[in-house]
């Protein structure tokens, strides 16, 4: 059964949320199996420490507008430790030792958790700048990360020559660069979770522009 750290931390209340994001700092600095976190965990202690001074103060006084600012340090925090456990995963590719050594809490895997179905509705556009393409798809259930593959060049038998894949921890809003103004890219994507990854999409092309 192939396991995997949690992204995710709304459901603890914030002394819980505020002793797991230390637990993981702690598990994090000097970790050999994780020497090159992103974000550096530097980063997290920082953003932590603002945390708990905050979460402090909203205890202890209870105003309004204390309350709304620990809330914003605490959205911070999440979105790191969620860059974290994305970093976790990637690395430790479900060993279950490595994994652990992160200090991040482990998703158990409900028994009746099937591998991903196949993303659809994946939508190419221009990116902001010349030179992106913007990949859109609809979110897929049960999957906690996705794959997603692009070519712009066909073999002899006009099949596309894929890259190597890029992971994504979101459906919405990837960012393609850099491409080439005026050249058809294809890019085909699936998804993974505890069970595995499941099948590759249609793909789908663009002009970059």
């Amino acid at each position: 059964m192939n396991r995997f750290v949690i992204s995710g931390f709304k459901r603890f209340n914030d002394h819980q949320f505020s002793t797991i994001a230390g637990t993981v700092t702690l598990a994090m600095t000097n970790n050999i199996y994780f020497t090159d976190p992103v974000p550096a965990i530097t980063v997290v202690q920082t953003a932590l420490d603002d945390y708990r001074l905050k979460l402090e103060l909203a205890s202890r006084k209870g105003s309004p507008y204390d309350t709304e600012e620990k809330n914003a340090s605490r959205v911070v925090l999440e979105e790191l430790l969620k860059q974290v456990a994305f970093y976790v995963n990637i690395t430790a590719k479900g060993q279950v030792n490595l994994l652990l050594s992160s200090g991040l809490p482990l998703n158990e895997l409900p028994s009746s958790l099937k591998e991903p179905g196949t993303p659809v509705n994946i939508r190419l556009s221009d990116g902001r700048l010349s030179g992106q393409i913007k990949l859109d798809f609809k979110a897929v259930k049960d999957a906690w990360e996705y794959e997603y593959q692009v070519s712009h060049e066909l073999d002899e038998n006009k099949a596309p020559i894929w890259a190597d894949p890029v992971s994504t921890t979101t459906s919405r809003g990837n960012i393609i660069v850099p491409v080439i103004p005026g050249l058809v890219y294809r890019v085909r994507v699936r998804a993974r979770n505890g069970r595995g990854l499941g099948d590759w999409s249609e793909p789908v092309q663009i002009i970059a522009r």
